[in-house]
């Protein structure tokens, strides 16, 4: 399970600072003008580079509670990732790019590093409860 919140972290970090940019591109890297989306895509990078953080930091995690806090600060991470887009906005033209890519792609990056990281999260309270804390 360490290895799985660790990659998750990563990963989750790695596409949320690739998606708005490169891979489903806000609006203004599309030649459209710079909008709201565009604000959107650099709040995404920050949350990214957090997740990059927790996922480089998770390497030298020793005991259960740490595990656990690093888990729950990644599900709050995500649950920022999805909410974003409604925060800072973005085209509701259904001839955006960012309405048809990179806020899917967003959301979808949030909710599978959620449901990942619960399974993660759970797993950790019950093995920390099993072996007491250490």
């Amino acid at each position: 399970m360490k290895k799985l919140l660790t990659g998750t972290a990563l990963a989750g970090g790695i596409f949320l600072l690739l998606v708005p940019r490169y891979i489903l591109p806000a609006c203004e890297y599309e030649g459209f003008a710079r909008m709201h989306c565009s604000d959107t895509a650099r709040a995404e990078y920050v949350v990214g580079a957090f997740m990059l953080l927790i996922g480089a930091a998770s390497f030298g995690l020793k005991s259960w509670w740490q595990w656990i806090a690093t888990s729950a600060a990644l599900c709050v991470l995500f649950g920022i990732s999805y909410f974003l887009p409604d925060v800072f906005g973005y085209c509701h033209s259904s001839r955006m790019p960012c309405n048809y890519g990179m806020v899917p792609g967003i959301r979808f990056i949030a909710i599978t590093g959620v449901v990942l990281t619960i399974i993660v999260l759970v797993s950790f309270i019950r093995t920390s409860r099993r072996k007491g804390s250490s």
